[in-house]
């Protein structure tokens, strides 16, 4: 995957979950099946322009928005997120476990 996917995967994926959206909302508004939209977030697809302009309308941006650099980061922040999300999810099943045993 080259950088422009990276940056149209990872922007698309924050401006739906900004708007609410699931990839079946979001497919559905711009004229797309759910999973061509998650090929897409996955970086397996890439939309025709006329098809960019239809996801940037159901997102209420602007299409070169979808290309915006803030993207790359936002899968580095996504991936940390993750990271401490499982960790956080540990720590609980771990307390809850050994309260269980006392």
């Amino acid at each position: 995957m080259n950088q422009l996917q990276i940056c149209l995967a990872n922007n698309l994926k924050r401006f739906r979950k900004i708007r609410g959206l699931s990839q079946e909302k979001l497919a559905e508004k711009a004229g797309a099946s759910a999973n061509y939209i998650a090929l897409i977030e996955c970086g397996k697809g890439f939309p025709s322009l006329q098809m960019i302009e239809h996801i940037a309308k159901a997102l209420e941006i602007d299409e070169l928005d979808l290309f915006d650099k803030k993207g790359i980061d936002f899968q580095k922040h996504e991936d940390i997120r993750e990271k401490l999300l499982d960790k956080i999810r540990t720590v609980i099943n771990d307390a809850f476990d050994e309260s269980l045993q006392n």
